[in-house]
C-alpha cells in the first residue's frame, strides 16, 4: 500500500486507473514494494500503466535481493 505523499495529481490518477481496471486502486498490489519507490518514481510508474494500457505490476520493474 502507497504510504508516500498524496496529491491532487496523484487522486485523479489513481481514480482514473481504478475506472480502467475494475476498482482496483494502483496501491493494491501485494507484490509490490511501495516503500522502496518515491512519489515520483510511483506517479512514473501510474501514469506509464495508464498509458499503455496494463497493470501496475506489469510496468514496475521486479528486483531480486
Amino acid at each position: 500500500m502507497w504510504k508516500g505523499k498524496i496529491t491532487e495529481e496523484l487522486r485523479q490518477l489513481a481514480h482514473q486507473y481504478m475506472d480502467e481496471n475494475h476498482g482496483v486502486g494502483p496501491d493494491s498490489y501485494d507484490e509490490l514494494n511501495y516503500d522502496a519507490m518515491t512519489y515520483e518514481a510511483f506517479m512514473g510508474f501510474l501514469q506509464e500503466a495508464l498509458e499503455q494500457g496494463v497493470e501496475l505490476p506489469d510496468v514496475v520493474p521486479f528486483f531480486e535481493d
